[in-house]
């Protein structure tokens, strides 16, 4: 399995940090000032009126670009592959976040084709000889933008990428040359996309700048709540936390995985949640706020490690099934994962917190096809390769879900971003989905 590297640094920095701190790992209360549960009951919380990025916008790019390769072969993936590129070099930049594009590569109808004068759909074109396809477009891509980038956006304007002319041939032609190295991952043409930076000295490829033309920009979200009321709908609230592996080999106790896992767990035990003997699965909380139960599950790394862990799909497939809020805490490997297209998805109301690297542009797709649309899913997931682990993303919004409990619901997904923009640092977690949320605290806003 190949690891994403700027998570795994990150973790392993915060794991040596919280070796110093609550996580004792002896089963004992931990009274530890930094629980997020606890500061959440005591209402520590601000105010927030940006947007559900906090300092971002979303909207909807065209990408445009030429294409020129011998390998006629493989002509009608180029699109999706030079997408890739586009991705990391916008994302190294801050500029655009795009979403990945791994999965258009033989899009009927999202990949357009010019010949001639006329733009034809792959589906249309699907005939002609490969020759013929020099230059393409992708329409409605979906893309965060963050910072001054986000202040001056605005339709019509156009931003390029620098991308190469032929994808297929870069292995071949300069070798790492126009790679970032990486102590964790080896270079091969199927990941160059995520190493490239033509900008590196002895940088030779024959490249191009990709059009990148913002078509859309998505209006700003009022002040918008999780469906509160479908959440409580049973007198339960049920949520758990997917602790992957973060090392490499066997797992061990070492693990920044299980690190979070036993650290996690001293935060629900001191904030006075019970623990429930024997768990379904790895170890189960539950407490009470008047006439809701909050029930946390922890699922550690040795219950299911991640993306890539057959042996234990069961266990996702289970997390998913049975739980209104889940938290995934791993590795996205690089979106090459089908994990979370596998899944039965119920047709309740859920609340997916993804803390892998680039969710939003890997995995929101899958998951709200697994929903069939938004209207019983929210997603919170980041744009950059994230460096923080489940007790910074994911017990920070867990935890303002339980103050929402005994203070009218009115905890908005804002002041959950809030949360965990304090917990991770940046506003590089964001909630899709949530911009025609229902629910209000004075009564439902939707006919």
């Amino acid at each position: 399995m190949r690891m994403d590297a700027k998570k795994l640094l990150g973790l392993l920095s915060a794991c040596l940090l919280a070796a110093c701190g609550p996580d004792s790992g002896t089963g004992e209360d931990v009274v530890d000032e930094n629980n997020p549960f606890l500061r959440a009951e005591a209402g520590d919380d601000k105010a927030d009126t940006a947007y559900l990025n906090s300092a971002g916008k979303e909207a909807e790019v065209d990408l445009e670009a030429d294409i020129q390769t011998t390998d006629t072969y493989r002509i009608r993936q180029a699109p999706a592959d030079l997408g890739q590129f586009a991705l990391t070099y916008l994302r190294k930049r801050g500029d655009f976040y795009l979403e990945s594009l791994a999965e258009d590569s033989a899009s009927p109808d999202r990949v357009e084709w010019r010949i001639g004068t006329t733009w034809k759909t792959a589906r249309q074109v699907a005939s002609l000889p490969a020759t013929q396809l020099k230059h393409f477009r992708i329409r409605g891509v979906n893309a965060v933008a963050l910072g001054s980038v986000a202040r001056g956006l605005k339709a019509g304007k156009v931003y390029t990428a620098k991308v190469p002319m032929d994808p297929f041939s870069l292995m071949s032609s300069v070798g790492n040359a126009c790679a970032d190295p990486d102590d964790h991952m080896t270079l091969d043409a199927s990941i160059y996309w995520y190493m490239w930076n033509p900008d590196r000295s002895g940088c030779r490829a024959t490249m191009q700048n990709m059009k990148i033309t913002v078509a859309k920009v998505m209006p700003k979200a009022g002040t918008v709540y999780p469906e509160y009321d479908q959440l409580v709908a049973d007198g339960k609230i049920t949520a758990v936390i997917l602790f992957g592996q973060i090392g490499d080999g066997a797992i061990t106790d070492s693990d920044p995985g299980m690190s979070a896992f036993r650290r996690v767990a001293d935060y629900l035990k001191g904030a006075k949640y019970a623990e429930v003997t024997p768990a379904p699965v790895g170890r189960r909380f539950s407490k009470k706020f008047g006439n809701t139960t909050y029930e946390v599950d922890l699922y550690s790394p040795r219950d299911f490690s991640g993306l890539g862990d057959f042996a234990h799909f069961s266990n996702l497939q289970k997390a998913i099934s049975e739980h209104e809020i889940v938290a995934y805490d791993g590795h996205s490997m690089l979106g090459a994962s089908d994990f979370w297209e596998r899944p039965s998805y119920p047709s309740f109301y859920q609340i997916f917190l993804y803390g892998g690297c680039l969710g939003y542009e890997y995995y929101v797709r899958p998951i709200l096809e697994g929903k069939h649309g938004w209207a019983k899913l929210d997603l919170m997931s980041a744009v950059v390769e994230v460096s923080a682990d489940s007790t910074e993303f994911a017990v920070p919004a867990l935890a303002k879900i339980s103050y929402a409990l005994t203070h009218q619901y009115k905890v908005s997904w804002q002041q959950i971003l809030t949360a965990v923009r304090a917990g991770v640092g940046d506003d590089t977690f964001g909630a899709s989905g949530v911009r025609d949320n229902c629910f209000t605290p004075t009564g439902r806003r939707c006919r």
